[in-house]
């Protein structure tokens, strides 16, 4: 379909938010692949955040990544399960929008399905544990911008459009249009890049995407906070996350946990696999053979040995270790001392 048939089918906002000739200098367009989850998070500009691969396998991650003005417009589609922390760049509110996902994740706590959304206001910190073959979109926006949209729109969507609490929204029927018009953006511009170039072309991409986003919200309903049992055990899976990354380079056990938390195994294992899908132990595991694969990836190879590093982050038996980093990461540990 061309672009501008696109475009025409996609309604604009009634107030433009922006002149023609706001837009004929900042904007940028790029595609970049990490076969790491650090190099992955690091792709995306400007955002301060930390990744953990949780999931056994081989790791891919795509980042596209549209600037238009002061707007980010970036697509991430990962192929492993991934805890995601951190935050956006100041100022800027941000809008989740996924586009295939398969299995179950979380936002923030609440449930994340394939009809919902979420967001963040200015300065929030967010948690997103994200199933395998993740496809989402995330639109980054200054918060003075939006408030500007905000202010010509009217009706019971509007409280909404301006909170600054992570909010989960469910919305079966209004992200149909938003989300054709996201493929036909990245699929234009994958295609011809230089389209961005024309100020024209920047204020109609800005404008249109603006009008789906609040449509899509004032049509949603808010998905509720999550019980108080599973903020309880979110609150024992976080507390024991900590406190493996506070002693991290002590082999941290059940046992450890099940002391400084005061709290059984068996609490401890049914807390871990609700809020993340997994047991301690394969997370305590995953948390070392991450932290082992950085250590890695920043090693000089010519005065590393792998089983040092190993042997400093408690994996003692090489061969196992070897095979359980090859299992999580699709590579031996020795490869990626090699290619860096």
């Amino acid at each position: 379909m061309p672009y501008s048939e696109t475009l025409s089918r996609l309604p604009l906002p009634k107030t433009p938010i922006h002149s023609v000739e706001d837009f004929d200098t900042q904007h940028s367009y790029r595609k970049l692949t990490a076969l790491d989850v650090d190099e992955h998070a690091a792709n995306l500009g400007k955002w301060d955040q930390n990744y953990d691969q949780i999931s056994s396998g081989s790791f891919r991650g795509t980042l596209s990544e549209v600037w238009i003005g002061d707007m980010q417009i970036f697509r991430e589609v990962t192929t492993q399960a991934v805890v995601e922390r951190g935050q956006a760049w100041a100022g800027a509110r941000l809008f989740g929008v996924p586009m295939t996902m398969n299995g179950s994740g979380s936002f923030c706590d609440r449930p994340l399905h394939a009809d919902s959304m979420f967001s963040f206001g200015p300065g929030s910190e967010f948690s997103l544990q994200s199933p395998k073959e993740f496809d989402v979109v995330g639109i980054a926006i200054r918060e003075e911008d939006y408030q500007q949209v905000v202010a010509s729109l009217a009706g019971a969507g509007s409280k909404r459009l301006m909170s600054d609490d992570p909010a989960m929204m469910r919305c079966p029927s209004g992200l149909a249009e938003l989300r054709v018009f996201l493929d036909s953006l990245f699929e234009v511009l994958d295609e011809n890049p230089a389209m961005l170039s024309h100020p024209t072309v920047q204020r109609t991409v800005h404008s249109a995407l603006m009008g789906h986003l609040c449509d899509s919200i004032q049509t949603a309903n808010d998905m509720p906070a999550p019980l108080a049992t599973y903020q309880a055990r979110k609150a024992i899976v976080e507390n024991a996350r900590s406190y493996v990354l506070t002693n991290l380079h002590d082999t941290v056990t059940i046992a450890d946990l099940c002391e400084a938390l005061n709290t059984s195994r068996r609490t401890i294992q049914y807390c871990f696999q609700e809020v993340l899908k997994t047991n301690p132990v394969q997370y305590l595991r995953a948390i070392r053979l991450n932290s082992v694969r950085r250590e890695l990836r920043r090693a000089n190879p010519a005065n590393t040995q792998v089983q040092d590093v190993a042997a400093r982050w408690g994996f003692w038996h090489l061969s196992h270790f070897a095979n359980d980093y090859r299992a999580m990461f699709g590579e031996l540990p020795s490869d990626t001392l090699r290619r860096t």
